[in-house]
């Protein structure tokens, strides 16, 4: 059974929920071969829609809630998880019990899905991290652009991306080549939402478009582990269910990208009958 099939008995047509990028790809260099493409066929689309959208067929492309360039924190949603299991189960108990990592991210595409078993939508959204920390390992290094305020003695607040409202966070970086594909379970609406000028939109885009160019180059210089690290970060096909939060101060547990992956694997662990790994410590918090 493949990464995330393990986490929800539900078939991957009416939930999204379909083989890791693993299965989906088989190489490293495959799977950036298909974001490529899909990258240079959204820039025709519509600005809701477009950005680094890699599955959605055009009939599920419709207006979503959430727009591209809004800034959001969000973790996985074990509550809708567990629903999916027998409330008197052990399964359903040890996932309620579980407390997901928040993270920070940038919507780039948003869109509804419709289910044709039963006539329902749903809405979906690709999320790129926010860091306070460069990507790893050096090859990517420089895939990533600053967000404003910079607290640097290095001129980058000319290249700094900024927002509507003033970000509450200094010294972020928002990442160019990684992130994840959100299944929105539930909102946290706020009357302050932080959403990028939109010029500044576009230079994210276009410089996520060139660092997705060159993440093909990478398979021949990297070892596996590292492969292994950089597949589960980039978006993969497949969604996962999620909570969000469109005021994104007030969250003094913010974690790093790398502790999302470990957030999966806990989860794995619990349903297949161990004990969750520790993703508190293996990987630093944002400050």
């Amino acid at each position: 059974m493949s990464r995330l099939e393990s986490l929800s008995p539900l078939s991957p047509s009416s939930t999204g929920w379909i083989p890791s990028s693993a299965d989906a790809y088989s190489t490293f260099e495959g799977f950036c071969s298909e974001r490529r493409y899909s990258i240079i066929e959204s820039q025709s689309a519509d600005a809701l829609t477009a950005s680094f959208d890699i599955s959605a067929p055009p009939q599920n492309r419709t207006s979503a809630k959430i727009r591209p360039g809004t800034y959001v924190v969000f973790a996985l949603s074990t509550a809708e998880l567990a629903q999916e299991y027998p409330k008197d189960s052990e399964d359903y108990h040890k996932i309620c019990q579980y407390t997901p990592g928040r993270y920070l991210g940038l919507v780039t595409s948003a869109f509804v899905r419709w289910n044709e078993d039963d006539g329902s939508t749903g809405e979906e959204v690709i999320v790129h991290f926010v860091a306070k920390y460069t990507p790893e390992p050096s090859a990517v290094a420089n895939h990533f652009i600053p967000i404003f305020p910079v607290n640097s003695t290095e001129p980058m607040d000319s290249f700094a991306l900024h927002t509507s409202i003033l970000f509450p966070w200094i010294d972020h970086k928002q990442w160019t080549t990684f992130g994840v594909r959100l299944r929105v379970c539930q909102t946290n609406p706020s009357a302050l939402v932080f959403e990028l000028c939109n010029e500044d939109l576009e230079r994210f885009e276009d410089k996520a478009g060139k660092d997705y160019g060159q993440l093909e180059f990478l398979d021949a210089t990297l070892d596996d582990e590292a492969k292994d690290t950089l597949t589960r970060l980039l978006v993969a096909p497949f969604a996962l269910p999620a909570e969000i939060w469109f005021d994104i101060r007030n969250h003094p547990d913010i974690k790093e990208p790398l502790c999302f992956i470990e957030d999966i694997d806990s989860l794995e662990s619990i349903i297949a009958g161990g004990a969750p790994r520790d993703h508190e410590s293996s990987a630093p918090d944002m400050e």
